[in-house]
């Protein structure tokens, strides 16, 4: 009887995970496709890069820094992910958001990076997300399996780029602030491509 129970609470918690997880990816991916075509819309209404950046950015960064929460689902076990990993990949985007897009909003926001980085970190995601709540029911079709490995190989590099081209140009209004920043900044440039 005992054991019957144990085994009935087993179950009932790894459907609870597999239902918030799948609930989580799901969000995500709607998030990020919605981010990616709002986006989209600005720019086929002839929107400016700083009409583009007062719109978008605030949904985007609090996106990415609500991702926070995956650091967690690695370090209690609800996800295989190692923790080093995952907290790696977060965090250099909550960096990015907070310090170089919430902090020098005037040179993300002329720079087309912005939008490239956008857009790069949207498709990559919407698929990812997807991918994961698909997967925790049996196995994600091959065509979106195929998308989220073959688009890795553009966007990675065009989202690394854009990444560090827009903290390369919050060097000068850091300065602004600290003359200590620019020297954190080039410390961190020359860390980003061996971090990602």
């Amino acid at each position: 009887m005992a054991i019957r129970k144990v085994r009935s609470n087993a179950k009932d918690t790894k459907q609870l995970r597999i239902q918030y997880l799948t609930f989580y990816n799901i969000v995500f991916a709607a998030l990020w496709f919605t981010a990616g075509i709002t986006a989209l819309i600005f720019v086929s209404f002839g929107s400016s890069r700083f009409e583009i950046f007062d719109e978008i950015e605030p949904l985007v960064r609090w996106i990415q820094t609500l991702t926070l929460v995956e650091v967690v689902h690695a370090a209690v076990g609800l996800v295989k992910s190692p923790v080093s990993t995952t907290a790696i990949q977060v965090f250099t985007r909550v960096i990015q958001v907070w310090m170089i897009w919430y902090s020098f909003p005037e040179s993300t926001a002329s720079s087309q990076a912005f939008l490239i980085l956008l857009l790069a970190w949207s498709a990559a995601d919407s698929i990812r997300y997807l991918c994961l709540a698909m997967n925790l029911h049996g196995k994600a079709p091959k065509p979106l399996v195929w998308l989220r490995y073959t688009m890795f190989y553009p966007l990675y590099p065009i989202g690394i780029g854009a990444e560090w081209w827009l903290m390369y140009r919050s060097i000068e209004p850091a300065g602004k602030v600290s003359p200590i920043l620019p020297y954190v900044w080039y410390f961190l440039l020359a860390l980003y491509l061996p971090g990602e």
